[in-house]
């Protein structure tokens, strides 16, 4: 055979010896071949090399195809997560400023030195607790009573005291039955403690717990769902949801209009201590503010009562004793 021919047949099979697919026949004939001559062996390893070349690129495409879909993955998950931080971030501010700016706004309408709080306490259709509080420069006067059917039917004791005087020191003074009990108390009560009771969040009580306190405040928004309303009172308020309780605030004012679904008692079955049933209330908010004569805060005259004085510190020390 033509050497010219012979070469160009078997570097025609050359691709198929490579990939070792020609028939055993052919494969020798090439591998005969290839010894006898140069030419074609240069040209087998001409394409060896580009094979090589080939499948390098190969999967040099394939590596950097995955690195693409690796980013593009990576991409997406830190989009998604941006998107839901954001999402979050403004839903937490969202309901983080609405709380501030209500107890912001309780805290500026008590700045003054006078006062007045009611608390209406509606347990049933016929009970209700009135809980009324006088405040004015430092003296306070504190009286509770039950009414049923319109009737008052119980009192409580009414409280005394002058923060300016001596903020450890509180009176509890039964009219009816012409007796008194001065304690003497283990902390200094403060005008705050009047006005921390009407916030349905934590406020800045200056105690000095502020890592509790930041604590406190940070977690609010997690646990209240809060929405706006008006159709009940005729003004904008807040409905802040607690789960088992409620309370409307005034927008304005940041002041409580009404709370509801707060437990006030509970009735067990007798004699066990299993709970058969739990008492909620409804209560509404009163205030004034400015309108506190001198005589709404002055104690009863003590003349002619009976009067006991009980230390609670000296009581804590007969306990570690």
């Amino acid at each position: 055979m033509d050497k010219k021919i012979e070469c160009e047949i078997v570097q025609d099979l050359l691709i198929g010896y490579v990939d070792d697919v020609l028939k055993t026949e052919s494969k020798k004939l090439v591998e005969k071949h290839l010894m006898e001559c140069e030419k074609c062996r240069e040209k087998l390893q001409e394409i060896q090399s580009n094979l090589q070349k080939g499948e390098e690129n190969q999967r040099a495409q394939i590596d950097y195809l995955k690195k693409i879909r690796r980013r593009t993955k990576i991409k997406a998950v830190l989009l998604t997560a941006f998107v839901f931080f954001v999402i979050f971030a403004g839903w937490y501010l969202y309901k983080f400023c609405i709380i501030n700016g209500v107890c912001a706004k309780i805290e500026k309408q008590f700045e003054g030195e006078n006062f007045y709080i009611e608390e209406n306490i509606s347990c049933d259709e016929n009970s209700v607790i009135f809980n009324k509080i006088w405040y004015k420069d430092g003296k306070y006067k504190v009286v509770s009573h039950l009414e049923e059917a319109g009737e008052v039917v119980q009192k409580f004791e009414t409280r005394y005291g002058n923060l300016a005087e001596n903020a450890k020191e509180e009176y509890f003074v039964n009219e009816d039955e012409r007796k008194a009990r001065k304690e003497k108390m283990l902390t200094e009560r403060k005008k705050g403690d009047f006005i921390v009771s009407q916030s349905p969040f934590v406020l800045d009580s200056g105690v000095g717990r502020k890592f509790e306190f930041v604590i406190l405040k940070l977690g609010e928004p997690f646990y209240v769902k809060i929405s706006t309303d008006y159709k009940q009172i005729g003004r904008k308020y807040y409905v802040f949801d607690f789960g088992e309780s409620k309370k409307w605030v005034d927008v304005e004012t940041g002041l409580p209009i009404m709370s509801f679904g707060d437990v006030v008692g509970t009735d067990f079955y007798p004699n066990t201590n299993i709970p058969k049933q739990e008492f909620s209330s409804v209560s509404e908010y009163h205030y004034d503010f400015g309108n506190v004569a001198d005589e709404d805060v002055q104690m009863t005259d003590l003349e002619g009562y009976e009067v006991e004085e009980f230390d609670w510190e000296k009581e804590m020390e007969k306990l570690k004793s």
